[in-house]
C-alpha cells in the first residue's frame, strides 16, 4: 500500500473517530442528561434547600441550616452531623422517578399517600413556599415508592432507596463528635495513662514531645492523636447521667487528655472511664460538663507512649 493510500485511510479513520466523539459520546450523553433531567422527582437545586421537616407517625425531625451549618431544632437542639444532612440533601435533589400515574387516582390511599409514612417539607429563601413530598407504600415489586410532590396532579413510582434516605431518627442525624477544634489551633497536649504523663508542643509547626526527657515518640504519632481526638465520636450520650461517676470509673479516670491553644488556653479536656462489670464499657467526660459520652472502643490504649 502507497503512502497516498494510507494517507486517505488515516483520514477516513480520524472522521470516523471524530463523528463517534462528537454524535455517540457527545451528543448521545447530552441527550441522557437531559432526559434524566426531566424524570428529576423535585426541580430543585441543593443550595435552595435551608430547612428540612420530615414528619413520621411517632416523629417529626427539624433540621435547619444557619450560616453554613446545619442543626436539629426538633425534637432535640444539637448540632446536625453535615455529612448525614448532605446524603438527604443530595438524595432528593437527585432523585428520579421511573414511572407516572396520571390523572391522578381519586383514592391516594390505595398508594398509601392518604396518610404517608413520610412527609417531607423543604423551605428556604429562593423557594415561595415550602414544598412537600409525600411518602406512600411500597410498589408491589417491593423496590419502588409511591411519591406525591406537592400538589401535582401525578403520583410517582420512585426506587425505595428515597425512603431509606428520609427515614433517619434524631440519633442518626445529630453531630456526635465530642470535642469541637480545628487542628491548627492546637499547640500543646497533655495526656495521662497508666501511671505515665506526656507533653508534646507545636514548634515551628512541627510536634515535639517535651516530657518525659528522652523517651521517643515520633511527630507523625503525635498529628495522628490530635486528628483521632478531631475525629473521636460518641456511641451514646447520657447528657443527663441517671448514676454518679463512680459507676462510669470516672471518679478515678484511668486515662485523660488536654489540648491548649498558643496562648495556654484549654480547648479541649477529656478523662476516660473503664467500666469491667458486667461488660468492658469505655466513657468519657469533658472538663466542667456534665455529660458522659460512651465510646465503642478504647481510646486511651493507643496514646502514643503506652
Amino acid at each position: 500500500m502507497n503512502g497516498k493510500k494510507i494517507a486517505f485511510f488515516s483520514i477516513i479513520l480520524f472522521l470516523l473517530v471524530g463523528f463517534y466523539y462528537f454524535y455517540e459520546v457527545r451528543y448521545t450523553g447530552k441527550q441522557k442528561e437531559r432526559a434524566a433531567s426531566s424524570r428529576k422527582v423535585l426541580n430543585i437545586k441543593d443550595h435552595d434547600i435551608e430547612c428540612i421537616r420530615i414528619k413520621k407517625p411517632k416523629e417529626t425531625v427539624v433540621l435547619e441550616k444557619r450560616d453554613k451549618e446545619w442543626f436539629l431544632v426538633k425534637p432535640i437542639k444539637v448540632r446536625a452531623d453535615t455529612l448525614a444532612v448532605d446524603q438527604i440533601i443530595n438524595t432528593l435533589a437527585n432523585a428520579t422517578w421511573k414511572r407516572e400515574i396520571t390523572p391522578l387516582p381519586e383514592d391516594l390511599a390505595d398508594f398509601g399517600l392518604a396518610d404517608p409514612e413520610i412527609e417531607v417539607a423543604l423551605s428556604g429563601k429562593s423557594l415561595s413556599e415550602p414544598l412537600k413530598v409525600l411518602i406512600g407504600t411500597e410498589s408491589p415489586a417491593g423496590n419502588m415508592r409511591y411519591v406525591r410532590v406537592g400538589q401535582e396532579e401525578r403520583v410517582l413510582l420512585v426506587y425505595a432507596r428515597l425512603k431509606d434516605a428520609l427515614d433517619k431518627t434524631p440519633d442518626n442525624l445529630r453531630n456526635k463528635h465530642i470535642l469541637r477544634f480545628k487542628e491548627d489551633d492546637v499547640f500543646k497536649i497533655v495526656w495521662r495513662a497508666d501511671e505515665k504523663t506526656f507533653v508534646a508542643e507545636k514548634k515551628e509547626n512541627k510536634w515535639v514531645l517535651v516530657e518525659p526527657g528522652g523517651k521517643k515518640i515520633t511527630e507523625s504519632e503525635i498529628r495522628s492523636l490530635v486528628w483521632r481526638l478531631e475525629g473521636l465520636k460518641f456511641k451514646k450520650i447520657y447528657e443527663k447521667p441517671g448514676h454518679p461517676l463512680s459507676y462510669y470509673s470516672l471518679d478515678k479516670p484511668y486515662g485523660m487528655i488536654r489540648l491548649m491553644d498558643q496562648e495556654k488556653h484549654i480547648i479541649g479536656d477529656l478523662s476516660f472511664g473503664m467500666k469491667k462489670e458486667p461488660t468492658v464499657s469505655y466513657y468519657a467526660k469533658a472538663e466542667g460538663r456534665s455529660t458522659v459520652y460512651e465510646l465503642s472502643y478504647d481510646f486511651v490504649k493507643d496514646l502514643p507512649g503506652l
